[in-house]
């Protein structure tokens, strides 16, 4: 009996992983800006005029900004995606991959120039004892690799969430397929029935009669007859009067006199009859 392997590996985004990406789009456009933006504003509060902030030229702020760029692409795209597929089951595996490995290079990468701006540069001599204009650069330096790595962030806490949702949705089922006969036709599926119990044969030769035994002739028992119950007769109505035997009176033993009938002494002599 051969079988198929059936797997589900697509799962929806959710509002979730939309607005992460928004919100990391919003972060990343900001620090790719960062440079014309700032120059806009220091030109208007500032009272010397410059040209550039950090890139004077093109090639330079590719350089400079071309990861924020990227990171900003990367979160529009991902919106997008999970926007469409909010309420269908569209995303798979490689999108989560995508959205953990991508923006985890960003975040090693702001990371370590986060460090060296604050750590091994003059960012805190600037903000204690430089002017403003000093401090207004240090500050939007910092900004330019903060903002990203916040956007970084939030698009690989997106990337965790869909990762989540494709392990805890993913499954296997294995289904039992009737393999072809040779004549094209599918061959019968057999049914899995419970097994029979089988009981031990008692012995029976313990009741088995010899071969030198007489034979037996078979008794016939004679139930008892019950008698039928008959109706009671009733005795004969007497019809006519019996006649009445007249006996002669008895006499006394010892005087002679007649006695009356039932009596135990004589009445003339007193003697016991």
């Amino acid at each position: 009996m051969a079988k198929k392997i059936y797997t589900k590996k697509l799962t929806y985004a959710g509002m979730s992983l939309c607005l992460l990406s928004f919100f990391a789009f919003i972060l990343s456009a900001a620090g790719a800006l960062a440079d014309p933006v700032g120059k806009l504003v220091y030109n208007n509060v500032f009272t010397n005029k410059i040209d550039f902030l950090f890139t004077p030229d093109i090639f330079a702020y590719v350089n400079t900004y071309g990861l924020s760029c990227a990171l900003a692409i990367f979160s529009l795209v991902a919106f997008f995606t999970s926007a469409r597929a909010k309420g269908k089951k569209k995303l798979d595996g490689a999108f989560a991959g995508f959205l953990i490995l991508f923006p985890l290079v960003v975040m090693i990468t702001k990371g370590i120039m986060i460090y060296y701006v604050t750590v091994k540069g003059h960012f805190s001599n600037a903000i204690t004892m430089g002017y403003d204009n000093d401090k207004f650069r240090v500050a939007l330096s910092l900004a330019d690799d903060v903002l990203p790595f916040i956007a970084a962030f939030l698009l690989f806490i997106g990337g965790l969430v869909i990762a989540g949702r494709l392990m805890g949705e993913d499954f296997a089922v294995e289904i039992p397929v009737a393999a072809k006969t040779p004549d094209k036709a599918p061959a019968p599926i057999p049914m899995t029935t419970p097994q029979e119990q089988s009981f031990a044969q008692p012995d029976m030769s313990q009741f088995r009669k010899p071969d030198n035994a007489e034979p037996v002739m078979s008794q016939s028992v004679v139930e008892p007859e019950i008698p039928q119950q008959t109706e009671p007769i009733e005795p004969p109505t007497e019809t006519a009067e019996q006649p009445v035997e007249q006996t002669a009176p008895e006499k006394c033993p010892h005087c002679g006199s007649e006695l009356k009938s039932g009596a135990k002494f004589c009445s003339v002599c007193g003697n016991k009859v």
